[in-house]
């Protein structure tokens, strides 16, 4: 039987950080990337994911609305990172109180940044033995 590729969903509304995502993390994982909010929740409605990046700044619903759309759910354990360009502490720690379970700064460092994936879905796949 083949291991299913975990599943990440990216939402940004810059096409190109979309596209640097997946050129990022395509080849190793299955990549979904969107660039408008409801698209991205209409798809995790049907599709699970095993990992949601998802900037806070954007136009029409920001990162921190489509978080708590998500944290709604009570079965909703996806870990998501949080991508902004803003590092004030405010702004950081206001994405932990809504949810979020990391945050990387842009311009992103890719090693860094592959690291916290690895360590959230590590840490899902735990859980999730667990609650078996």
């Amino acid at each position: 039987m083949a291991v299913r590729k975990k599943r990440i969903v990216a939402l940004d509304d810059s096409a190109i950080i979309v596209r640097m995502l997946e050129v990022l993390l395509g080849s190793n994982y299955e990549f979904r990337g969107f660039t408008k909010a409801d698209r991205a929740l209409a798809f995790l409605e049907v599709q699970e994911a095993d990992l949601l990046i998802l900037d806070i700044d954007m136009p029409e619903m920001n990162g921190i609305e489509v978080l708590d759309r998500i944290r709604a759910n009570p079965e909703s354990a996806m870990p998501i990172i949080m991508l902004t360009s803003n590092n004030d502490k405010g702004h950081v720690l206001e994405c932990f109180k809504h949810g979020a379970n990391d945050y990387a700064l842009k311009p992103i460092d890719e090693e860094a940044f592959i690291q916290k994936i690895n360590k959230l879905l590590y840490m899902k796949k735990r859980k999730d033995v667990k609650e078996k």
